[in-house]
């Protein structure tokens, strides 16, 4: 990490952190914590001055950030100076396809961002987001958001500022449907349409719209691909056979790619020994805590005080609980 701020503005939250990958690209990443709860992230390439510079001007609140942003654009600038020199990396002709296999082997978010990019791009859209819509599981609301943004940042911080996401049709339709629709197809947003006009001015005048779901329906993934031909010729660009093919394997590998990271991070963070992940396995297989001492040769105390260490661990007061929450986190095969 680069560089790492926090402000709060009134009620709200607002963490920037700058990152450096492997390759030497930046990653810019700012996450709003607003007072209600709901989270939204934002995943941005900055890997040169006028892509930062163009984000921190449509940022709404760029003038309370003020300081935390010449700071960040000193260490970016700082950053871009040590590359200068050096060879830039050749981006060799790639078929979508073969692109798509890269999916899961991606390191970070910047290369996964360059893949979507080259995937995209012949298939004659230029804008993207692709967002991760987490799901509570107790109310069955969205809230958090964690996007990728792959068009002008000035669309990203409009949605937010204005918060149309609470009201978004795409998101209801993703939530409901995992076919590809184009966005002209779902009903338009409300705010006496200042959202889709938005959105047109911010390269989505005709754009498709691609949810992907998971079983456990805590994770959506939903990208949304767009270009600036008027409807219905841009529209019919987004709509051929073969793209809209590469666009669900797309939004669907990517999915798994954050899920993938996500039980990664979590078995770091949470560090289950061997013996808690045969409890667990036996737990979720409906055996009692007799039946597992049974298993194996412990007594029921003993079982017992290893029931209390692993609810710890996860956070939770019960062991079906625990049980349910390390398979849904991918922590017990």
């Amino acid at each position: 990490m680069l560089f790492e701020a926090a402000v709060h503005v009134t009620r709200d939250r607002v963490a920037l952190q700058l990152w450096r990958n492997p390759d030497m690209s930046c990653v810019l990443e700012r996450q709003l914590v607003r007072a209600d709860g709901v989270t939204m992230t934002q995943i941005l390439l900055a890997g040169d001055r006028d892509t930062l510079q163009e984000f921190i001007a449509a940022d709404p609140y760029g003038e309370h950030l003020r300081p935390q942003y010449e700071s960040l654009c000193r260490v970016h600038c700082e950053q871009l100076e040590s590359q200068s020199g050096r060879p830039a990396a050749r981006q060799r002709p790639c078929d979508p396809l073969d692109q798509i296999g890269r999916v899961r082997g991606c390191p970070n978010e910047a290369e996964l961002m360059a893949i979507i990019s080259g995937v995209l791009l012949p298939l004659g859209a230029q804008s993207y987001t692709y967002r991760w819509l987490h799901v509570d599981e107790r109310t069955g609301a969205i809230d958090g958001q964690r996007c990728l943004i792959g068009c002008h940042p000035g669309w990203i911080h409009a949605y937010i500022s204005h918060q149309w996401y609470r009201t978004d049709p795409v998101i209801e339709y993703a939530r409901k449907n995992g076919a590809l629709i184009l966005a002209g197809d779902i009903e338009s947003f409300g705010d006496d349409g200042r959202a889709t006009e938005a959105a047109a001015q911010y390269g989505f005048r005709s754009a498709i719209v691609c949810p992907a779901h998971r079983p456990s329906g805590t994770l959506i993934g939903l990208l949304q691909a767009g270009n600036e031909l008027p409807q219905p010729e841009g529209e019919r660009v987004l709509w051929q056979d073969r793209s809209r093919a590469l666009l669900r394997s797309l939004t669907e590998e990517i999915l798994e790619w954050r899920i993938v990271a996500q039980r990664e991070e979590e078995a770091s963070r949470i560090d289950l020994d061997p013996r808690e992940r045969i409890v667990l396995r036996l737990v979720r297989a409906g055996r009692t805590a007799c039946n597992v001492a049974d298993s194996l040769g412990l007594s029921e105390r003993t079982v017992y005080d290893i029931f209390k260490k692993i609810n710890r661990k996860l956070g939770v007061s019960h062991i079906t609980r625990a049980a349910a929450m390390a398979t849904d986190k991918g922590l017990i095969e």
